[in-house]
């Protein structure tokens, strides 16, 4: 079968058009962790929330559908976040995911002087977010370690 010109040249087009939105979207980059806030305080269990800055590094929108990490606060494991919930996501730009968890006061008071001294904890993240566009989602790996500023707030 023989084609134009002009119908090789569309088809071209359009596969050069759709290749890049077939690639695997790069996972959000962490930026911080702001607003850390202490609710419901217990003396066994307690509830601590924060927004957690990411960076959008892809050059289109993505919708966020799910996330599952876990929080290390100075080597110890102090709980769980399950977020199903959908955000849009800006191309290229910062967002924020509110983070809220059940804790165990015991975890946190082992750390809780070095931290109000300092102001400062080594926070680790591991996890995954459930990320896509067109109906697409894919689980994107989530790994974070380093010293975070900690402004604790009661509410």
């Amino acid at each position: 079968m023989k084609y134009s010109l002009p119908v090789c040249l569309w088809a071209l087009a359009l596969v050069a058009f759709l290749q890049p939105s077939c690639k695997r979207p790069e996972a959000p980059l962490y930026q911080s962790i702001e607003h850390f806030r202490l609710e419901n305080p217990g003396w066994t269990e307690s509830v601590v929330s924060a927004d957690v800055k990411y960076y959008n590094p892809n050059n289109y929108k993505l919708r966020f559908r799910k996330a599952e990490l876990s929080l290390f606060v100075n080597g110890h494991f102090v709980g769980k976040s399950v977020l199903d919930s959908l955000i849009e996501i800006p191309k290229r730009d910062s967002f924020y995911i509110p983070v809220s968890m059940k804790v165990n006061m015991k975890d946190v008071f082992s750390n809780a002087l070095e931290m109000l001294l300092s102001h400062e904890a080594n926070i680790k993240l591991d996890g995954f977010a459930r990320l896509g566009k067109a109906g697409i989602y894919i689980n994107v790996p989530i790994h974070y370690e380093g010293k975070q500023r900690i402004d604790v707030s009661l509410k």
